[in-house]
């Protein structure tokens, strides 16, 4: 029984974890919050099942340990998998997590003169951090776009 439609191996999932990418980058972008948070998931859920389409790909380059190392010794990859477990079960039970919160800060603004009968549009913009247990502070979208670098290299290297 084959329930993934649309999905027959790791490469396919790869290219769903690409257009989450170009959606969580377009949902910081336009600053929505909602769409962020909905984008974050996604992605996180989406990268870290690359994980398991690995360790059940038969492959005589690699095994299902080396796999959960290259996770483990992952600072995105590692990062989005709490993201995804947090966000799947709201809460970490079964190991200790490496990422400690996800959350917005906002940007230094300079204040500048208003023009003479230009609308005014005061916009808070912000960043998406994922902060690590040790202190780190990790951009979101640039954490992701690194994930995602990490399982393409992986997968070249493997042959997948």
């Amino acid at each position: 029984m084959a329930l993934p439609f649309g999905f027959t191996n790791p490469r396919d999932l790869l290219g769903k974890v690409e257009r989450d990418l170009s959606t969580l980058d377009s949902a910081i972008a336009a600053q929505d919050k909602s769409r962020i948070a909905d984008a974050l998931y996604d992605f996180s859920v989406s990268i870290t099942s690359v994980k398991d389409w690995l360790k059940s790909h038969t492959s005589s380059s690699y095994t299902p340990a080396e796999v959960e190392a290259f996770v483990a010794g992952s600072v995105p990859l590692s990062s989005f998998r709490d993201l995804a477990n947090a966000n799947k079960h709201r809460f970490i039970t079964r190991y200790a997590p490496v990422t400690h919160d996800a959350m917005v800060s906002a940007l230094p603004s300079i204040e500048v003169a208003p023009l003479r009968d230009a609308p005014q549009h005061p916009q808070q913009v912000f960043r998406v951090k994922i902060i690590r247990a040790d202190g780190a502070r990790l951009e979101a979208g640039a954490l992701a776009r690194a994930a995602f670098e990490e399982w393409k290299s992986f997968m070249t290297k493997h042959g997948v």
